[in-house]
């Protein structure tokens, strides 16, 4: 199967898990009820959340001249702005192509070698992974009930386990590591496995290389700015839609774990995996479904905006600066 025919099935395939997610979530919704709902939200909510979601757009951009300086690039911060914004409306179109046309653009105005932009946004993959998992292992902590709930009304389910049921766990996983490291010479063979071993390799030398970075107070300012912010969004958008004020901010953080997994499956924008996953994260904290999907519809639909609307400013902003 050639490349080209490959991508197009594997996009035509996350498409209709997308699709599908969304009708799942919207089946039992009447749209006039939706429409109403959303006419409730306040201009000047609306409004603040989408900053939030700019600002974070913002400390990426600027995280990532940092990381370029400390290679030796100079480059303009509002270029690694809108590079940014612009890879975001790419990746509502096709996921994961957003951070190759980054680099791309950015390479065009500044003139940065490929292999130096790509390595800086795989760094920046691992720094995000690592909070994101900082981030769910704190919601493990506070909100492990919710969690559980959540993880049931997904479609998974976590079994409780006696003591002697953990042991036995353990010791399974264990015999299954000894197994995996002894017979290592015969499995990295497989392609499967040496993928899967690049990553891990490539994760390790981009938490390795955060050595090399400039000021890394300000560096770890930008990370957790980054995600300080899609809490936020998350936060105030419990005080903005009808119905969800009764949430504390706390459940922010709950929130937000499953609005990053609803953007970590390859669905173009997260169309349907956000919405179906927030809404049942919603469901699980006491709220109706038709409230989760109105949350999860507005703060969706106003990134989305917000994405299209300063990914058309970055890419005109960036044509122009190329011509230069």
């Amino acid at each position: 199967m050639s490349g080209w025919v490959k991508k197009t099935v594997q996009y035509v395939l996350f498409l209709s898990i997308g699709v599908a997610l969304l009708y799942l979530t919207f089946k039992n919704v009447n749209p006039v009820d939706l429409w109403n709902n959303l006419k409730e939200v306040p201009i000047s909510g609306l409004l603040l959340v989408i900053a939030i979601g700019f600002i974070a757009i913002i400390f990426r951009g600027l995280r990532w001249v940092q990381m370029l300086q400390s290679l030796g690039y100079e480059v303009q911060g509002a270029r690694a702005i809108a590079a940014v914004a612009f890879s975001y409306l790419v990746n509502l179109v096709t996921p994961r192509v957003g951070e190759v046309a980054r680099c791309t653009a950015l390479n065009r105005t500044d003139k940065v070698p490929i292999d130096k932009l790509v390595g800086t946004v795989v760094l920046e993959r691992v720094v995000d992974t690592l909070l994101f998992a900082v981030v769910t292992l704190s919601t493990v902590l506070i909100s492990g009930d919710e969690l559980r709930d959540f993880m049931a009304q997904s479609g998974a389910q976590i079994p409780e386990l006696s003591v002697a049921g953990s042991v036995v766990v353990i010791s399974v996983l264990f015999a299954i590591f000894a197994v995996v490291v002894f017979t290592r010479k015969i499995w990295m063979q497989w392609t499967v496995a040496q993928k899967i071993a690049g990553f891990a390799t490539g994760m390790i030398t981009g938490l390795r290389s955060l050595r090399t970075v400039n000021n890394k107070p300000l560096f770890w300012f930008y990370s957790i700015g980054i995600w300080t912010c899609y809490v936020a969004t998350i936060a105030i958008g419990f005080t903005i839609v009808e119905g969800v004020q009764g949430i504390g901010p706390d459940q922010a953080f709950f929130v937000s774990v499953a609005a990053g997994l609803g953007f970590v499956i390859p669905v173009p924008g997260g169309i349907g995996a956000y919405h179906y996953l927030v809404s049942k994260a919603l469901v699980v904290l006491g709220l109706s479904p038709f409230i989760g999907t109105s949350f999860a519809t507005l703060i969706h639909s106003s990134q989305s905006l917000m994405f299209v609307f300063t990914g058309a400013l970055g890419f005109v902003f960036l044509y122009f600066a190329g011509r230069k």
